[in-house]
């Protein structure tokens, strides 16, 4: 005997209390798809109110990104098919967050086979969310709350921080909106590939970053920029975009194995990681940042078969780390003057007269190219 018909048969007339009990989150549709129950855990899932009246077509209710084009009760129907389990889809709860589901779909039938209406069990797919995410500092705690937040919505955003950080927040935003892995796209400077629908993000980041939020983006996309500072934007850009600041290394520091670890397994799934080999990427990483340890992170993992060991991780001098570090700024050029110039300065204790003359230009030039790179004395400002 088929799962449906087996349900049809034996549940009879206590299915409400015995579907209430059950931890899975399950609705029961009638013959013309009007939802007719929703049991307690579904009721919490989908955002159903206290004492709120179940009703209304499915489609209307759950508002899923498939129901147009794939349902999983109609594909059952047309193809005769018992029951339809782990359907991927992502339906919309009441406060307008998507729920990101794997759907069992068992339809029932009456005694001479006609459709009577169907069961669905409802299971969340947890998002799985980048390294950055993994830490159980406050700093982690705040931006996990924040991200999902924003993964509602559908403001522009802003993302501030470390490149290799700033990819990582924006795809576990992504992952947080429910939308599929597909509808994460990088800009290349144009928008004539981006259909109107389905809904997606996009993600800008370096030499297109600035373009991506000039003038409207199509339909139901969602503009996500990456930059270093806020001052390599247009002015108002800050204005049109949510602003989220990304924890840099110093502020992971206690969680840091925990996120190279993650880091790890998200480049080689299943990978094993020595406890030298994370030290010394640790380390690296204090060193270097996440940009710093980027490089090498991917050499070595490319390198370990299933096993990541020290041996793996490419050593490097501090003057090829600090070129790398400069190499991964949007601007090398002004990032490498900006830190002589503090070099300068601190080693001639801010007298701007012996600076000057160390670097070889007016005092004049000296103070615009300070004020050029936004640097100012220390205990002066920011």
């Amino acid at each position: 005997m088929n799962d449906a018909k087996y349900l049809s048969e034996i549940i009879g007339s206590n299915w409400p209390e015995i579907l209430e009990h059950l931890e899975d989150a399950v609705i029961v549709m009638d013959h013309e798809r009007q939802l007719r129950f929703a049991n307690g855990t579904a009721r919490r899932l989908l955002g159903l109110k206290d004492g709120e009246k179940v009703g209304g077509r499915c489609r209307k209710t759950m508002q899923g990104v498939d129901c147009e084009v794939a349902c999983p009760l109609t594909f059952a129907l047309d193809q005769g098919e018992a029951v339809v389990r782990d359907f991927q889809t992502v339906y919309t709860s009441r406060d307008g967050s998507a729920l990101p589901l794997r759907v069992t779909v068992l339809p029932l039938h009456n005694d001479d086979g006609s459709f009577s209406g169907a069961v669905e069990i409802l299971r969340p797919i947890e998002p799985e969310v980048g390294f950055l995410l993994v830490g159980k500092r406050a700093e982690v705690g705040r931006l996990r709350e924040r991200l999902t937040e924003l993964s509602i919505l559908s403001e522009d955003l802003i993302l501030v921080g470390e490149k290799t950080a700033r990819l990582d927040g924006a795809r576990s935003l992504h992952r947080m909106s429910g939308l599929d892995e597909g509808l994460f796209r990088q800009w290349n400077g144009s928008w004539t590939d981006f259909p109107v629908w389905p809904p997606g993000m996009v993600y800008a980041d370096g030499e297109f970053a600035s373009g991506l939020l000039e003038g409207p983006a199509p339909e139901g996309w969602r503009r996500v920029v990456g930059v270093n500072r806020l001052d390599g934007l247009p002015p108002e850009a800050d204005r049109i975009a949510e602003v989220v600041v990304l924890p840099d290394v110093d502020q992971l520091r206690e969680d840091l194995p925990a996120v190279l670890a993650a880091w790890i397994r998200q480049l080689k799934p299943g990978i094993k990681i020595s406890a030298e080999a994370l030290q010394k990427l640790t380390l690296s990483a204090l060193e270097g940042g996440f940009d710093g340890v980027a490089k090498s992170l991917s050499l070595a993992v490319a390198a370990a078969d299933g096993r990541l060991e020290a041996d793996h991780i490419p050593g490097a001098a501090p003057e090829t780390l600090f070129m790398d570090r400069l190499l991964l700024e949007s601007d090398p050029l002004a990032a490498l003057e900006k830190r002589l110039l503090l070099e300068v300065l601190d080693r001639s204790e801010w007298r701007m007269q012996e600076a000057s003359d160390r670097l070889g230009m007016s005092r004049v030039t000296l103070w615009r190219k300070l004020k050029d790179h936004g640097i100012q004395r220390p205990g002066n400002g920011d």
